[in-house]
Parts: structure tokens; sequence; C-alpha cells
């Protein structure tokens, strides 16, 4: 039964009279075509779009309007002033007045703000102090009116969160589900990247996330599979949203500068488990196992150990491809992939854990594939084996590295560097990762942002031993240093940048792509091997 809707009086009789579901108080239609679906022997429209109902939002908050803000019912809360419609509220949480006056050209309806804004042309929302309670409001709404029917997975560790998110997103779609990724590489939705003006962060901002849980609601999608960062996380950009899987990976020392250390860096991601109904846990991982020891959640575990509920058995590393083994509940699962370690072994591992607690059944696993920058290998004519992996911390330069010298039979390059105004305890163990595997070590530059390559590079050599390190601070230069000089046999591993397209330097940030790099210099010398080749 279709109905074309000319009022939402309309709209609110039909419902209130043909549903056993009491909406009487409830405003929440926007004019729209729409469908009227059986569910549980109810009629409910499932195919309209839903609205905030902002007074009920506002609720027993402290907050005054100004100006004339007769329609409460917003489609839209946006605090991106770029991504403003025509009726949508912009959420200013900084008072910039120059982003309050894009909002409002571009079509805002009024200001949500903790602060009064003089002079301005649009009635205004002002919370002083309520602003938090507000945004757990409307995340557990955006639960209530979009994602009640959506799975939503969490990932949060220091390593191979884009990797298990990925693994998952395919195990998934194998099963003819419908699946949304967030996270570094993009927002996509059945493997199709969404082109919609979202920012970057790997845990999108709050308002962000709330667009693509509706996205995913008018689409249909099932599952939403999200990474959350420790920063992401800390800065609430979840708010209170329920997460149905929290999945816990490892730790280990990355964004030290910004959260103080490691027992607040810790706590951060430790924020996952207020959020979520179960976890899945790394058995093998000292601090996954303690916060299965502190939760009262349900805890699926995954490990080597044979009473976790995934058993991962030990491969054969030695090969170009890997059959990898698991026992999951008590039933055998096998799968083959390009030889990628140890660590995707268990990356796998922590996906197979995470579809367990969904209740998916794992029938006709096919072969998995590495998310773009990582380990990802560029096909060449020269006989090198050239790798880029996004690795920039001494644990996953290790799992990289491990992975390789299982299998390399001649000499391993390593191409890296390190973050400037990041965390610098980690600059000597890099160093000392790539002493243990790599026979030649390149040092170069990674993002360095307002400090000078020379001292971040001096504190890289401070773990290195000389007779194996080339140092070379131009990144370019580096790459094309490593390609130049190795032989027939020899692996090339290029760490730190993975997918990124850019390198920030003295506050510029100028387009730079380690896939780039190397394409260009493969294609003058006749070495690249393209899709329209035979060999390819």
């Amino acid at each position: 039964m279709i109905l074309h809707c000319n009022s939402t009086e309309f709209l609110h009789n039909h419902i209130f009279n043909h549903s056993s579901r009491d909406i009487s108080n409830t405003p929440f239609i926007r004019y729209k075509e729409f469908t009227l679906l059986y569910a549980n022997s109810q009629e409910w429209c499932r195919e309209c779009v839903t609205i905030f109902p902002l007074k009920e939002l506002l609720s027993c908050l402290e907050y005054k309007v100004t100006g004339d803000l007769k329609d409460f019912m917003i489609n839209r809360f946006i605090d991106h002033s770029k991504q403003i419609e025509e009726g949508d509220i912009f959420v200013s949480e900084t008072g910039n007045r120059v982003f309050i006056e894009e909002a409002i050209q571009n079509g805002a309806k009024a200001i949500l703000t903790e602060y009064f804004i003089h002079d301005c042309s649009v009635p205004q929302v002002i919370l002083p102090t309520d602003m938090h309670l507000f945004k757990e409001r409307i995340s557990l709404m955006t639960h209530k009116l979009y994602g009640r029917n959506i799975k939503t997975i969490g990932i949060t560790g220091t390593n191979g969160k884009t990797t298990v998110a990925s693994f998952i997103g395919q195990l998934l779609m194998q099963q003819q589900k419908s699946v949304c990724i967030i996270g570094t590489l993009g927002v996509f939705v059945n493997g199709q990247k969404l082109n919609r003006p979202f920012r970057s962060n790997t845990t999108l901002p709050f308002y962000d996330f709330l667009q693509v849980v509706k996205y995913c609601f008018e689409h249909k999608v099932e599952y939403i599979v999200l990474e959350a960062s420790s920063q992401g996380l800390l800065d609430n950009r979840l708010g209170i949203y329920p997460i149905d899987v929290g999945v816990f990976l490892n730790i280990g020392k990355d964004h030290l500068e910004f959260h103080g250390g490691m027992v607040p860096y810790k706590k951060s991601k430790e924020l996952l488990a207020t959020l979520s109904k179960q976890i899945v846990i790394n058995d093998d991982d000292e601090w996954c196992r303690s916060i299965a020891e502190k939760t009262e959640l349900p805890v699926i575990r995954f490990g080597e150990r044979y009473t976790n509920d995934v058993i991962y058995q030990k491969a054969d590393y030695s090969s170009e491809i890997v059959h990898y083994k698991y026992i999951v509940r008590d039933k055998e699962v096998q799968l083959k992939m390009k030889n990628s370690g140890y660590y995707n072994g268990m990356n796998i591992a922590a996906a197979l854990a995470s579809l367990s607690g969904l209740n998916i059944p794992l029938e006709d696993i096919k072969v998995l594939t590495l998310p773009k920058g990582r380990l990802e290998q560029i096909p060449n004519e020269n006989g090198l084996e050239v790798l880029i992996d996004y690795a920039h911390t001494p644990d996953a330069l290790e799992a990289c590295l491990s992975t390789i010298s299982s299998y390399a039979k001649k000499d391993i390059y390593v191409v890296f560097g390190c973050g400037g105004n990041r965390d610098k305890q980690k600059r000597k163990g890099m160093g000392e990762v790539a002493t243990k595997y790599a026979t030649k070590i390149i040092i170069t530059s990674d993002n360095p942002r307002d400090e000078r390559p020379e001292d971040i590079i001096a504190e890289i050599v401070s773990g290195v031993s000389l007779s194996k390190v080339m140092i070379e601070p131009d990144r370019e230069k580096a790459i094309i240093l490593a390609l130049s000089t190795a032989q027939k046999g020899d692996v090339i591993l290029i760490a730190g940048k993975g997918h990124e397209q850019e390198q920030i330097t003295n506050g510029l940030v100028v387009p730079f792509s380690d896939h780039h790099v190397v394409r260009n210099y493969l294609d003058e010398s006749g070495g690249l091997i393209t899709k329209n080749d035979p060999v390819a």
C-alpha cells in the first residue's frame, strides 16, 4: 500500500488509526511518499524519513530559544557548515562567526549553541550547560529512530582496527548481508565508498556518525562496522550510541602525546565497553584480558588457547599461500589467503569471533583480502616484492617485518620514518624493530609536521645498527633509493603511510602517496605491471 502524503495531520491520523503502536504523542513524520510494511503483525512505516522532535530532546534541560522557531521538527543536526542543507539546524560548539554565517547562507533554520550569538538572523537554541546531555539524548534517539534494527560492531586496539573491520565486512557480505564500514579509509557501503562530505577521522565526528546511521536506515543496511579510536572515544564521538559487539584487539604505544601516558590511553579505549552489549577480546593480550575480568558483560574470547570461543591454530608461514585454521565454538573453519602472517591470522580470529557474537553462520567462507595500504603488494617485472603498509608503531612494524622474514629468501629493505609532534617514545623502538628483522634500512620522513626531520631521524637511529642504515630525509628519494638498489628476489617494505595521500611539513599539507612514487618509478623504468598487461 503506497500513500502520497499531503499533510502531517493525514499521516498521523492514518497511522494512529491503523497501527496498534501508540504514536499520539510522538510527532515524527516528514512529508514524503512512504510504504507501510508488516512487522510483528503491526503495520508500520519503514520507508518514511523519521525526524527528530526537538522539544522531546530538550525536555528538562536548561535551554532558551531566541527568535521565532515555530517548527520544532528537525530533519538533521549538523556541526559542519559546509554540510548544511535547507532546514537543518547548525550545531555551533565554538561560536565561530564565519562558520555560523556560512551555515545560515546554506539554509540553516536555526543555530544550536552554548553561547548567545549577537545579531544572528535565524533563531537560536541556547544550551549553556547541558550540551553533553543533549548529545547523549540525540545519540539514543538516533538509535531508536534509525539504528534499532541495525547491528553495530565497534573495534578498538592500537593495531589492526582497519583490517578487522574489513574482514568483518567481507565475511558479512559473503553471507549476503548489507554492511557499512566506517574507519580510517572512509565510509563504505557494501564495498563502495560513500561519496558524502564526511570528515576523514578514523572515528567520525558525532554528527557525521548520526548522518551515516540515518543513511544506513534509509538504504536498509543491516550492519555497521566502525573503528573506535582512543581519541574518538575520549571525544565522545559516539555519544552513548549502543554497540552490539565491542571488539578489543591489543594495546601498544601510540598517541601517548595526546593522552599523556599509557594509563589514560588504555582508559580511553576501555570506554568502548561502556557502550557495548557484549565484548570480544584477544585472550593473548594481557590488557584485553583485564577488560574481560572487570566487566559483567558477556565475553567472547579468541586466541591460541584451547579454552577460547575461537581458537586460532598456528599455520605454516613459510609458503606464499597460508591455510588459516580455526575452531569456532567447536566447529572447524578454514580459509586461505596470501601469506599475511601470524598477526593477520589473529585479525581473522577477531572477525570470526565478532560474527559468532552476532550468531552469523560461517558457511562457504571465501578468500579474504587485506584493505588498501595493508601489506599491499605492487606488481612489477623487476623481480622485487614491493609492499606498502600503514605500520607506524613498533608493534605494527614488527608484525609486518616478522611476516616477511618468515618467507624472504634474500634481502629485506624497510623504508620508514616517524611522525613529528607525536609520541617520541616509539621512535627508538621503531629503529630497534627494523634492526631485528631488516637487512637494509632506509630512514626517512613521515609527516614531520613542525619538527626538523633530521631531529626525528636522530632519535630513530639511536635504536639502529648503523651498519645497516641509509638516511634520506626526502621520502620520495628514499623510496626510489630502495627501488633502485634492491636486487631481484629482494623484498621492500615501505611503512608508515599506507593509504595516505598527503605529507605534512612545516604546517603545509602537500599531496604525497607512497603508491604514486612506486608506480611512477616502475613505470619510468619499464617495470610496472598494469591491469592491461597479459601477465597482470
